[in-house]
């Protein structure tokens, strides 16, 4: 029976074109219509975020006119015409329902978490997320598609985007789950909210650390405690909150050694600052897949912030 919201559009492509679209219809096993709908469906996005009509042929730049650098474990590509490409992967193995899986999860609850750790990356910069891809080395049925439901419940959560659900295992019975999930998101350069702490900006921590089990209690409960990607979208649209670092294995104090050294910040722990702060979060502590998020802004925005952003709120330290 033909979906009653899809309608056939008869269109004249270069046989060139054509070949390009079968290739990647065989190699990704979906249909020449799905193929075109994806490509549709991103370039809208693209659409949407840059606010008019791009001629693709425009859109051509050579390898020496993009400049690629890394934060953290973010892919950040810089193009000639002002635009930036951000990409942010993670993967994961023996966390599933198989019964070999060391921890026990359900597949769309892993799902959530994976497409959770990748769009807090993105957004983050000041990107906006505009397609997912996630490859897994499990059956479709019944495992895959479970993963693929909880990416998706989790992707929709800030905004439509293209999920591209990818290669699956057919072949082989697998006895383990494993995954890997990448986020492509664009803004434009001056819009990216890395390296853009100003001297004497609060280093705040949003959110409380968390790791293992007490990071799937809390998103099952759609806890307070934790950053959710909703609040990571809400903050990367605050022009007032200057840069967002989410915090992840290494803990806060890693997250503050990585800014130091990254992009050679010196900053004041709250111990050492002249305000009175109570803090009793623990800097050394997991923060799980982004359970925290750093940011830093001017004090007289605290206020703000606290009124928009209804987490957990600990002032960290000061950048010099």
């Amino acid at each position: 029976m033909r979906n009653a919201n899809m309608l056939p559009v008869n269109i004249r492509l270069p046989e060139v074109k054509i070949q390009k679209i079968d290739e990647i219809a065989i190699r990704n096993g979906i249909t020449r219509s799905e193929v075109i709908r994806h490509a549709l469906t991103i370039y809208f996005q693209l659409l949407e975020n840059l606010g008019g009509f791009i001629d693709l042929r425009s859109l051509k730049i050579s390898p020496n006119e993009i400049s690629t650098s890394k934060w953290g474990n973010l892919v950040i590509m810089k193009l000639r015409n002002g635009q930036a490409i951000v990409l942010a992967n993670t993967s994961s193995g023996g966390i599933g329902p198989k019964k070999e899986d060391v921890v026990k999860l359900d597949g769309k609850l892993l799902g959530r978490l994976m497409a959770r750790a990748v769009l807090i990356k993105v957004l983050s910069s000041g990107a906006q997320p505009i397609a997912l891809v996630a490859n897994l080395s499990v059956e479709l049925f019944p495992t895959g598609s479970q993963i693929f439901r909880g990416i998706r419940e989790e992707a929709h959560k800030i905004k439509a985007l293209e999920i591209s659900e990818g290669h699956t295992e057919e072949n082989i019975e697998t006895n383990q789950t494993g995954m890997g999930i990448t986020a492509l998101g664009i803004c434009m350069e001056n819009e990216l909210k890395i390296g853009k702490s100003q001297k004497n900006d609060l280093i705040v921590a949003l959110g409380e650390p968390k790791v293992g089990y007490e990071v799937l209690n809390a998103i099952k409960a759609n806890a307070r405690s934790i950053v959710m990607v909703e609040d990571v979208l809400k903050l990367s649209k605050m022009v007032f909150v200057h840069e967002i670092l989410p915090v992840g294995h290494e803990g806060i104090k890693g997250s503050l050694e990585l800014m130091q050294s990254v992009v050679e910040y010196k900053y004041k722990m709250e111990a050492e600052m002249d305000i009175d702060i109570d803090t009793d979060i623990d800097i050394e502590k997991s923060a799980g897949p982004s359970t925290v998020l750093l940011v830093t802004l001017e004090g007289k925005n605290m206020e703000m912030l606290k009124k928009y952003v209804k987490k957990p709120i600990q002032v960290i330290g000061r950048i010099l």
